[in-house]
């Protein structure tokens, strides 16, 4: 629901509105409450046949894993927000905006209470849930045992939990219940959104204007993290259970294990921006000229982080070794500091942008049979995080190794737009024939002209190193500039791949983010038609063509830019920095049509 009211007094036009949005989402969750069987072949199955369809055939499972629910959602929530605005003209030449926006968005909740996030100052060490550890049986084979007891189990045991050990949700809350928020965020009641703008005529002749503003705009957490924490546990489980049969493993309990939990919690701001410009435009000659600077700052913004990463180097602590075999670790459920979980994304509010630009602007109304606009925007975009669900460092800050261009920045953009009727020789003839060929053709079109996205090289190596012993890899190092002129590109190159070499085991690498650019976009997409006028202007024939990327030029839209090492720390990609993809060739359309 929306409502506006205004009111003209003097010089002021003031106006006021209130906006109330209640929404409601439900539907049942995707989890696999049907079961998920697997036949696949393991040697550690005692009914293994070596074949999985054969195995199907006898119903001998490798395992079945299956929801404890069926979670039904109904996520809702509030958006209240009103404004009260003064449109002030103080002189003839000078015009004020004034306002202010109240803000009232609560956080998503779901009314049957299935979402669940952790809570740090939950979790307890003592009551975390014991894993079953890998070691060697009489046989030398690789089994599961049970710390506390000393049995032994299957071998897909291991890293699961040992049952009655512990809280399987150790420091897991439910929204809406022991006091929890419905939404497990707590966030502002209310929030004010001030607003700025102004307008003068300069020289009083409505000619050339000033102007600028400044706002506050205040956004609701989207709802996929919300979502990401319907039936987390102890909402839901889904135990697997390991080596049965068709006709037994209904009776099974089946094994849990650690969760990876993407979940939000705790007190948050409201993700906030400010979007600020100051300009000028001018008049002349039947055209508007602009030049403005555009600027936009943005705090509070959500993005994942993991909380629960293994120690720096853990793996290759000697101490964190796997006791059956002692040349690798453990796996990274054992070396976690909230033991009992896997990673746990939450959804953190301390993501920042900010966007400057130098936006400028021809623009002719159509006159004299042309009409075009031409803009051309210099900007950049930085910041931590391009999505709300990309993720930051686990171990280093933020603004230090994930701070750059964001995926969405493009440094130089150009667009014309232009709509040009052909002069009409076929009138000045004065020969009917010659006005059906030559006259009331029309050419427009687009052209755009765009730098290309900002990326980060990635590496692989032939013998896959563990390069960090950490929850996070490592970037690849350069050792010099990787950007080569535009005289020295060619298809095979497209940056310098010398510049880049192979970190050393124990480093984390050194690329920055977004550090080279790939293609850019040089397109145009042209009409050209004619109009068979019969007997009055308003009936007629139009042929048209629209031609796609007119000119057929090549506009590639990907590179390889992925590095591959062999141990020595030779680069053997020979493809590294080559183009692997291009955008559509040239697509014409040709239509006729009769208009009457």
């Amino acid at each position: 629901m929306r409502d506006n009211i205004s009111k003209v007094w003097r010089s002021h036009t003031f106006k006021a509105g209130l906006y109330l949005e209640h929404s409601r989402q439900t539907g049942w969750s995707d989890s696999a409450y049907r079961g998920a069987f697997n036949f696949s072949v393991s040697t550690n199955n005692p009914l293994n046949t070596g074949h999985s369809y054969a195995s199907a055939l006898l119903g001998y499972l490798t395992s079945y894993s299956e929801t404890t629910s069926r979670l039904f959602a109904d996520v809702r929530f509030w958006n209240v927000e009103f404004y009260a605005q003064d449109n002030w003209r103080v002189t003839r030449r000078l015009t004020l905006d004034l306002g202010l926006r109240f803000y009232h968005q609560p956080p998503m909740y779901d009314a049957n209470q299935t979402i669940a996030g952790f809570d740090p100052g939950a979790y307890n060490p003592a009551a975390a849930p014991v894993l079953y550890r890998p070691v060697l049986d009489a046989s030398r084979r690789r089994v599961a045992q049970n710390p506390l007891s000393g049995a032994l189990a299957p071998t897909p045991l291991i890293g699961m939990f040992v049952p009655g050990s512990g809280n399987f949700a150790n420091g897991m809350r439910v929204g809406g219940k022991d006091g929890y928020p419905n939404g497990l965020l707590t966030l502002p009641w209310l929030v004010l959104g001030p607003r700025f703008g102004f307008a003068y005529d300069v020289f009083g002749n409505g000619k050339t204007a000033l102007r600028g503003g400044f706002g506050l705009f205040m956004d609701r957490l989207e709802g996929n993290p919300t979502f990401w924490a319907i039936g987390n546990p102890p909402v839901a489980y889904t135990p697997t259970l390991y080596f049965d049969t068709l006709d037994t493993y209904a009776q099974g309990g089946g094994a849990i294990g650690p969760s990876n939990v993407r979940a939000l919690y705790g007190e948050a701001k409201p993700t906030t921006t400010a979007n600020f410009s100051f300009g000028i435009q001018h008049s002349i000659a039947g055209m508007t000229l602009d030049a403005s600077y555009v600027g936009s700052l943005a705090r509070h913004l959500p993005m994942g982080a993991d909380i629960n990463p293994i120690p720096m180097y853990a793996r290759f602590d000697p101490k964190n070794a796997d006791p059956s075999q002692p040349a690798v670790p453990l796996p990274d459920n054992f070396l976690r500091p909230y033991k009992g979980f896997g990673s746990l994304s939450m959804v953190t509010f301390t993501g920042t942008s900010n966007y400057n630009a130098l936006q400028m602007a021809v623009n002719r109304r159509f006159t004299s049979g042309l009409q075009f606009g031409v803009s051309y925007t210099w900007s950049k975009v930085l910041g931590v995080a391009s999505l709300d669900s990309s993720s930051v460092s686990s171990y280093f800050p933020a603004r230090q190794w994930n701070y750059g261009p964001l995926s969405y920045d493009r440094s130089h953009y150009f667009v014309a737009n232009y709509v040009y009727d052909l002069p009409k020789p076929g009138r000045r003839l004065g020969f009917k024939p010659a006005g059906w060929a030559l006259d009331n053709w029309q050419v427009s079109g687009i052209t755009v002209f765009s730098s290309g996205a900002p990326f980060t090289p990635g590496f692989s190596t032939t013998d896959n190193q563990d390069v960090t012993g950490s929850s996070e890899g490592a970037r690849v190092i350069v050792a010099g500039n990787p950007v080569l002129s535009k005289g020295g590109k060619t298809f095979f190159r497209n940056f310098d791949t010398s510049v880049f070499r192979r970190p050393a085991k124990g480093s984390f690498g050194n690329a920055g983010t977004g550090i080279l650019r790939g293609p850019g976009v040089n397109n145009w997409d042209i009409s050209v038609s004619k109009r068979f006028p019969f007997k009055s202007e308003g009936r007629f024939l139009q042929f048209r063509t629209e031609m796609f990327n007119a000119w057929n030029h090549t506009q590639f839209s990907a590179l390889n830019t992925t590095a591959r090492f062999d141990p020595a720390g030779n680069q053997i990609d020979s493809t590294f920095g080559t183009f692997t993809a291009a955008r559509t060739p040239r697509i014409i359309a040709l239509s006729l049509k009769l208009y009457f």
